[in-house]
């Protein structure tokens, strides 16, 4: 009987060590994947930079150069403030309820709290309001993995090379979608100069599914994008 307990102990220590080593193996293959990615797409966008002698690359080196500088701005005010992910998800509540009323923002106040979503601010003001909300949400808001390894990078000088060139063309990538999906948030991180930041939040967005969507018809709409971004079930209100 003993000795059967201990070869299943033996069994288990085994198969968990097993799970640990996949785990492991997976994340270092995830690691590579993702370097090499930054690798690959670094090298498309410096051959774009060695295409610029050419006249018919010419177009395509000058966005190249604006977005090269569009970047340095937003990695200065990362650098700088470390509040950004705030800074954004602010940017896009405030453009929703800008031309909202006391009345209309109180009415959504409200609906958070049917929610179980408490909003604090001592006045009912655009501006009040949407830094109050954007406090809650970041609280349910993570950057991914991924971002914190850009981050991570990108502050402590580690990234460099091609794989920098990639996660400038990613951030630039990122940014072109927003400006095609959502026009008035992108110029709202646009005029912030952290468009080329939104890379780092935009699997958030595009999870909650609330880019897709025109802005809030109604408190209860806004209420209802607000509850999506903080990754909350739709509430009938």
């Amino acid at each position: 009987m003993y000795h059967s307990e201990e070869i299943i102990r033996q069994l288990q220590s085994q198969k968990i060590l097993a799970m640990k080593l996949d785990r492991a193996a997976r994340a270092v293959g995830e690691e590579v994947k993702g370097h090499l990615s930054n690798i690959g797409v670094g090298a498309q966008r410096l051959l774009y930079y060695i295409s610029c002698f050419t006249d018919e690359y010419y177009e395509v080196c000058t966005r190249q150069n604006l977005e090269d500088v569009r970047f340095r701005k937003g990695i200065v005010h990362l650098v700088s403030r470390w509040s950004i992910v705030f800074d954004m998800i602010n940017a896009y509540v405030e453009e929703m309820v800008k031309n909202y009323s006391p009345a209309e923002l109180a009415a959504i106040q409200h609906a958070l709290m049917r929610a179980n979503v408490y909003i604090s601010t001592s006045t009912l003001t655009s501006y009040s309001f949407s830094a109050a909300v954007a406090t809650t949400v970041c609280l349910y808001v993570t950057l991914p993995t991924s971002g914190l390894k850009v981050v991570s990078g990108l502050t402590g000088a580690v990234v460099g090379g091609l794989g920098l060139y990639g996660i400038v063309q990613k951030a630039a990538d990122s940014a072109h979608r927003l400006q095609v999906i959502h026009p008035a948030y992108y110029q709202a991180l646009y005029l912030r100069e952290l468009e080329m930041m939104y890379f780092l939040v935009e699997p958030a967005f595009m999870c909650a599914g609330v880019l897709t969507q025109r802005w809030a018809e109604g408190p209860d709409s806004a209420a209802d994008k607000i509850l999506k971004l903080m990754g909350r079930h739709s509430w009938a209100f």
